[in-house]
């Protein structure tokens, strides 16, 4: 049975959209696509120059909390920092799972090399400053981080996880996919993020792709689907 009240549904992924329309409730012609207006430009550019205190460090951001996959992250880490002492990672965010990934941390003496931010008020000197941008999430809808990361010229690996990264991420283009929740796949895809040769043209790509999360983009799509 169809709802007949609505006039408009905006969703803010392809795969959102697919999917409302396979449910069969809305008349599919009533259901837009609508980028969210992630991307305020003039702020951005701001508040991205801040000087911080680290140098030389992977970042991860997000609610510590199961869906963001973060103890995940940390044991694979953990097998990474074996190889390497100086590797780094830096999560921000707070949540119900950090004292578990505290714990983690503190059992594997791995104090030194991944480091629990907190909440962090300006995230962007991070993004901009680090070596890659890293979302574990076991899903994510549509993944704000990753066109904030883009958008700061950060490479980016990321889960495969439905529905917004592996929209947002076309392999090897815009940045890397590795098979969500596979430590295997995550450990190669991160050596090919580590020894990255064209990421000044992986950061062009995505520059290119993340336009349509501008207010600007936002507000002019918006109209059109208002006007037509």
């Amino acid at each position: 049975m169809r709802l007949k009240k609505f006039i408009l549904v905006t969703c803010p992924t392809v795969n959102t959209l697919n999917y409302l329309k396979k449910l069969d409730l809305i008349n599919p012609k009533k259901i837009k696509l609508l980028y969210d207006p992630i991307i305020d430009v003039n702020e951005i550019n701001k508040k991205k120059n801040e000087i911080i205190d680290y140098k030389n460090y992977y970042l991860a951001v997000g609610r510590l909390t199961k869906q963001k996959n973060f103890l995940f992250l940390c044991e694979t880490f953990s097998k990474l920092i074996e190889e390497n002492k100086k590797l780094k990672l830096l999560i921000a965010g707070t949540g119900e799972e950090e004292n578990k990934i505290r714990k983690y941390i503190k059992k594997n003496n791995l104090n030194n090399n991944i480091i629990l931010l907190g909440h962090v008020s300006n995230i962007y000197p991070y993004f901009k400053n680090s070596n890659g941008f890293i979302l574990s999430s076991l899903w994510e809808d549509p993944g704000f981080v990753i066109v904030e990361a883009s958008f700061c010229r950060t490479p980016i690996l990321s889960a495969n996880s439905w529905p917004g990264p592996i929209e947002l991420i076309v392999n090897n283009h815009n940045g890397i996919l590795y098979d969500s929740n596979d430590k295997n796949s995550f450990y190669e895809k991160f050596k090919q993020l580590e020894n990255l040769d064209d990421k000044k043209n992986m950061q062009l790509n995505n520059l290119k792709y993340i336009k349509r999360f501008t207010l600007f983009n936002h507000y002019k799509e918006l109209s059109n689907i208002i006007n037509k």
